[in-house]
């Protein structure tokens, strides 16, 4: 593909991708291409902002939209473990499934349905704090 060099020619590209029919459920409907655009930007512009700095104890959740692995559920709450100095790079996965070179720098602690905690890496950026943890670093 060759580079876009102007936002037009970006826009119109990605007008071009979510045009084409799209099924859900039993329904096939023609997305609005200016609908998925801003949309786009707007999930690209919430994992791009700069995040902040996570200790343990904080209480955090997915910023909305960016939520890409099972646990924690949606509005799940969780509990930073750690923020890793150097990312875990998952390179032998298939540079086909959005989990290719995903960072993962962060460990979170999530309950899960038998009440136990479970420890899970994950990308930060997809996180957003509800509740700080206190200076002492326990609540």
């Amino acid at each position: 593909m060759s580079n876009l060099s102007s936002e037009k020619e970006l826009e119109e590209f990605v007008k071009k991708i979510v045009s084409q029919t799209t099924e859900k459920g039993n329904q096939i409907t023609r997305n609005e291409p200016y609908e998925e655009l801003s949309k786009l930007k707007q999930k690209v512009d919430t994992l791009l902002q700069p995040t902040s700095t996570f200790n343990p104890f904080d209480v955090v959740k997915w910023k909305k939209g960016l939520k890409n692995k099972k646990y924690p559920e949606e509005e799940q709450l969780a509990m930073v473990i750690q923020e890793l100095e150097e990312p875990i790079i998952q390179s032998e996965r298939d540079s086909g499934t959005p989990y290719f070179r995903e960072p993962l720098d962060i460990i979170l602690g999530v309950l899960d349905q038998d009440g136990d905690l479970m420890l899970y890496h994950y990308d930060k950026r997809r996180f957003e704090i509800v509740k700080q943890a206190k200076a002492t670093g326990k609540q």
